[in-house]
């Protein structure tokens, strides 16, 4: 519990440090440093991600520790290497991929600095390392909103501010890097049948992670070029500010769902396992649908309380257009994913993904997706929708994993009327006002149908976990009760 309240914290942080970088740049150059810092993320996904992915499965084996420990450094600081090479190839032949040396250079340094936490972080958690887990992200946000803000603020240069960020990062995972050691590692036992072992089993995932921040990152770099960088950077705001709140909620389920599914295998079974997963699929459904609903009808009261007043107006359209793109996204990570992930059977996630970019481009080629940020945010939110509906005709066509439709009818039914009823509250006086009710109205209304029709089985946990501290008070008074 303590990686899963550490996660949403920094997921927390990241958001409200994206809006303060915001303001402090304007829209321009907040678009230039985020259509890198996407670049950087996108690249880091694609070179990076397998050791990350490979660093949770394996590293909290006991057997072979010490040569899985040793094979997964050797393969950061080969691929760091490669990239190195790369970007020194194109200062020496002037190919840089239509941006400026500057841009290629920090994209790179990024992608090295921001995995190389992400990557420490997920060692710490195979191996249960909850101290030296949260010192990691504590200190990685400590220096962003000290030593990048300070930077941000001075210069107001996005270069500056994107360098600043990859010294902040490079600094947190240095200064973590002897919890990361495990005795006995050397760079001389790595083995290269392990290091194929880990890219074999994490590459279908980490495709398609890459191919769908690829859609962004066409779409941003497609907005810098025909739009310009101010509207640049309104998509860049309403999209990452949008996308980081909902990885944040989403981070629960994607954190302990699938865990438990596969506790169910091992105690009783595949069978059990797919009826959870099936569960689980609702679960989250029952999570995504009221925030992706509340969020757009809420958008005004939002857009007042937190997003600076450079981006408003635009921010608050933008988002409407956006936000079915992150719930088909969150659903694909926490709902359908779980699903192949149990088969061991992948390689749809992947199909699923190149569908979505597929759509994409054909909508910048043959549509109007580039005459507009709002009609590129749409685009975005089209294809991510098809990649969802292609993911769940390839995951559902397994009867034991489908959840039950008479559970997906009431949350959608409870969804509408918890947004057609808190809708007017954004016409109340006060913003924060507006946002506590919004929250209390909607989630009793919500919550109540959860509960009174019994939703994946929520009243009967419910009744559990309220029986169980009357036990434990029971159990203490001993047989005199």
């Amino acid at each position: 519990m303590v990686f899963a309240v550490v996660f949403f914290v920094n997921s927390a942080a990241n958001f409200a440090f994206g809006i303060v970088l915001s303001a402090l740049l304007g829209p321009a150059e907040f678009g230039r440093y985020a259509t890198i810092a996407l670049a950087a993320n996108t690249l880091a996904g694609a070179v990076f991600d397998w050791l990350r992915h490979s660093s949770l499965r394996f590293s909290g084996d006991d057997q072979g520790r010490v040569r899985i420990a040793s094979s997964l450094e050797a393969g950061y600081l080969g691929v760091m290497a490669l990239l190195c090479l790369a970007v020194g190839a194109a200062a020496l032949t002037g190919v840089t991929f239509g941006v400026t040396l500057t841009a290629l250079a920090l994209t790179a340094l990024l992608a090295v600095a921001l995995n190389r936490v992400d990557f420490a972080g997920a060692q710490f958690r195979a191996r249960d390392q909850e101290r030296a887990f949260s010192a990691l992200y504590g200190l990685r946000q400590l220096l962003g909103f000290t030593f990048v803000v300070a930077v941000a603020y001075y210069s107001r240069d996005s270069a500056l501010t994107l360098a600043a960020l990859a010294a902040a990062n490079l600094a947190a995972g240095v200064a973590l890097s002897a919890p990361m050691r495990t005795p006995g590692a050397r760079l001389r036992r790595a083995s290269g049948r392990k290091l194929v072992e880990f890219l074999v089993y994490a590459k279908p995932i980490v495709a398609s992670l890459v191919i769908y921040q690829l859609i962004a990152l066409i779409n941003r770099q497609v907005a810098l070029d025909r739009l310009g960088a101010v509207e640049t950077g309104q998509l860049s705001l309403a999209t990452d500010l949008g996308q980081r709140l909902f990885l944040a909620i989403n981070a629960l389920p994607e954190l302990l769902l699938f865990q438990y599914a596969l506790q169910r295998q091992r105690s009783e079974g595949l069978a059990a396992a797919e009826r959870q997963i099936g569960v689980n699929v609702v679960l989250v459904f029952a999570l995504l649908a009221p925030l992706t609903a509340g969020y757009v009808v809420m958008a005004p009261t939002f857009e007042a309380l937190l997003v600076p007043t450079a981006y408003r107006g635009e921010f608050g359209r933008l988002t409407i257009e956006l936000a079915p793109g992150f719930l088909a996204f969150c659903a694909i990570s926490s709902g359908l994913n779980p699903v192949f992930q149990l088969a061991r059977r992948t390689w749809p996630v992947t199909i699923a993904a190149l569908s979505a970019l597929a759509v994409d481009l054909a909508l910048l080629q043959f549509g109007d997706a580039s005459r507009s940020v709002d009609a590129l945010a749409r685009a975005s939110s089209i294809s991510l929708g098809v990649g969802f509906l292609v993911g769940a005709a390839l995951a559902f066509g397994n009867a034991g994993v489908r959840p039950r439709l008479r559970d997906i009818a009431i949350i959608v039914a409870a969804t509408m009327v918890m947004a057609f009823l808190v809708r007017p509250l954004n016409g109340v006086g006060s913003h924060a006002l507006a946002a506590a009710l919004a929250l209390i109205v909607g989630g009793f209304v919500y919550g109540g149908a959860m509960l009174l029709f019994d939703v994946a089985g929520l009243r009967g946990l419910a009744a559990e976990r309220l029986r169980a501290p009357r036990r434990a008070w029971v159990a203490r008074l001993g047989p005199h009760s």
